[in-house]
């Protein structure tokens, strides 16, 4: 029920502050707001929804059961039958949001759209419960909990996981924030200015480079601005050349001096791209100055909330002044930078002022810093853990397990953290991570098992009849088979799988757009200790290839033509029901093999991502 208001003088207040005062989370408030219960006053200016104080309280009276405590005399509000009504075993697929601002406050890969978690968490739980993410990442899942007046706890083997997730959601002074931050600019920009000094070729006005291109190795086009002739773009010429040569000689003294230090640590092979070794050949020599000088004087801040969330904006920042970002010559600009998995530098690549970065990202991380200062940080709990042991929690004391486990060999996350856990010196657990990675002898094997001892240890910590929601997105039927093994393994029973679509593109379908998955997989999973679940596959392994081919022809017949992402959302819910993933002699099913012996791949009109192309009979 909605009203729309423009002048009218009222005591209104905001989603939040009603979800406090009911005691519910902010989307139980816009559900029961829709759903004509509670009076919704709809803003004309903002479109923002608003409630009258009064009629919330009176609703709240109202709809409150009111229940005598046993060991006092004080009474007890419990959670209205309106939110514990919209339980339900299984999902549909959610429209996904894009990410608010505190979501964009630090590069990670693969977040998972936001509302979406947010709905599985509403759904499954109840304020107060406790929700684990095993496999936390950039911490979405913890952070959506706590948000919904749940305990949110955070697991990831990645040190940066931890670190971008409490900065997230740490309680500090935004303004104390933005002062500091501008005060170590003012200082380190001082002593290094001269870094980034240029000649106007027009004025011979000396001023700052904001960008340089390189072409090759060789700096080669600058962008400035001057106070006499405005936006300026110019060749290198020979005062800019030199002071390139001064940099790289100052360099080498100064870290024989020991007056600057930057990470050195050899790139792993698996994300090793353009030839580069080390991290720090991903930067310019200017860069590793300014850089190494600028992360000294943050460490020396005293308060370690604030120091903390300094370091997390010096991290947030590294790529956009790395080699990494694509250049054009031309117009002296930048392109998208690190949007695949891998440390590549184009030949032609950009150098950005890293000062004007580092500003952006503090007004950047303060948006989102005001987004979520209501949240109450002492709710969430994250440690630096390998899953497969998660001893300190409790047996059967989890409400909910939301989690996105790593997709075998899809996307190396700890070894691409190694660009921002090497300048913050974080000790990193190489050696029990969950991958596929044929340079570190890390098979299907290794993974299986220890996605076994996770999904082990989300059974033991999980209460019983309670549930375990998971994403996953993986051609790979060996992967499948791996995950799904655990799963039975473990003892859990599948009761859902859901196509759930995703927020942004992937890396993956940034590259791959004739042939993508559009959205991942999420399988819901139930722990009851007294149902024995049957691990047996229904069709034989002789018979998997024969069976998987004539679901394929059924399901190109049936829809006239098949884009890939519709195929799989069909096809593996019943790969993963019929446990029909190897063949006779034990490989793995090459559903790719088979639709390029049997079908051919035409374009059609379409232009979304993943519904380019389809598969059709030859």
């Amino acid at each position: 029920m909605f009203k729309t208001v423009t002048n009218e003088v009222l005591d209104l207040i905001g989603v939040n502050e009603t979800s406090r005062i009911l005691g519910v989370s902010p989307n139980t408030v816009r559900r029961i707001a829709d759903s004509g219960k509670l009076k919704c006053i709809k803003m004309s200016s903002t479109g923002y929804r608003k409630f009258e104080r009064s009629i919330v309280e009176e609703y709240k009276l109202e709809l409150y059961q009111i229940e005598e405590t046993n060991n006092a005399n004080c009474k007890q509000i419990s959670l209205f039958d309106f939110e514990k009504e919209m339980k339900k075993e299984k999902m549909k697929n959610i429209t996904a949001k894009a990410h608010p601002a505190h979501y964009l406050m630090h590069k990670y890969w693969g977040r998972k759209p936001h509302n979406v978690v947010a709905e599985y968490i509403e759904n499954y739980t109840d304020v107060n419960d406790i929700v684990l993410d095993p496999f936390m990442g950039s911490g979405i899942v913890p952070i959506e909990a706590i948000k919904a007046k749940r305990k949110g706890i955070g697991i990831d083997i990645n040190p940066m996981s931890k670190f971008i997730a409490e900065n997230t959601v740490s309680n500090v002074d935004i303004n104390i924030y933005k002062e500091l931050a501008n005060n170590i600019i003012s200082e380190v920009s001082k002593e290094c200015d001269e870094l980034y000094k240029t000649k106007c070729p027009k004025c011979g006005e000396y001023c700052t480079a904001e960008i340089a291109v390189w072409d090759k190795g060789y700096l080669s086009r600058i962008r400035f601005k001057c106070k006499n002739d405005g936006l300026v773009l110019k060749d290198a010429d020979k005062y800019d050349l030199e002071l390139i040569e001064k940099i790289k000689k100052n360099k080498r003294s100064l870290v024989y001096q020991h007056k600057i230090s930057y990470p050195t640590d050899k790139v792993l092979k698996y994300v090793k791209r353009s030839g580069k070794e080390s991290i720090d050949e991903l930067f310019t020599d200017r860069a590793l100055i300014i850089l190494s000088k600028l992360r000294d004087r943050i460490s020396s801040v005293e308060d370690d909330k604030m120091k903390k969330l300094l370091l997390f904006t010096f991290t947030s920042m590294l790529a956009n002044v790395s080699n990494m970002l694509p250049g054009d010559l031309e117009k002296v600009t930048y392109k998208s930078g690190w949007v695949i998995s891998k440390f590549w530098t184009p030949k032609i690549h950009t150098e950005r002022n890293i000062f004007h970065c580092f500003q952006l990202r503090v007004n950047a991380i303060a948006k989102g810093k005001h987004e979520i200062e209501d949240v109450d940080e002492k709710l969430i709990d994250l440690f630096v853990q390998n899953s497969n042991n998660m001893k300190f929690i409790e047996d059967e004391s989890v409400d909910y397990i939301f989690t996105d486990p790593p997709y075998g060999e899809s996307i190396a996350y700890l070894a691409l953290s190694q660009f921002w856990n090497s300048w913050l010196s974080s000790d990193v657990d190489y050696s029990n991570e969950i991958i596929i990675d044929t340079y570190r002898n890390k098979g299907y094997e290794d993974y299986s098992y220890r996605m076994l001892c996770t999904f082990m240890e989300m059974y033991r910590v999980l209460k019983d009849k309670h549930y375990v929601s998971f994403t996953f997105h993986n051609r790979d039927l060996q992967v499948w088979k791996g995950v799904m093994d655990a799963v039975r393994g473990a003892g859990f029973i599948l009761k859902d799988v859901t196509l759930q679509e995703q927020a942004v593109s992937s890396g993956t379908q940034g590259i791959n757009k004739m042939n993508t998955l559009t959205g991942d997989f999420v399988y819901t999973l139930l722990k009851d200790s007294s149902i024995k679940n049957n691990s047996r596959p229904t069709i034989k392994p002789e018979e998997s290839e024969m069976y998987v081919k004539k679901v394929i022809a059924n399901l190109v017949k049936k829809n006239n033509g098949i884009t890939p992402s519709k195929l799989y959302e069909y096809l593996i819910p019943i790969i993963v029901q019929t446990q029909s993933y190897l063949d006779e002699r034990g490989n793995a099913l090459d559903i790719e093999k088979i639709l390029k012996d049997n079908y051919d791949y035409v374009e059609i009109e379409s232009g979304k991502i993943g519904e380019k192309y389809q598969w059709v009979k030859k």
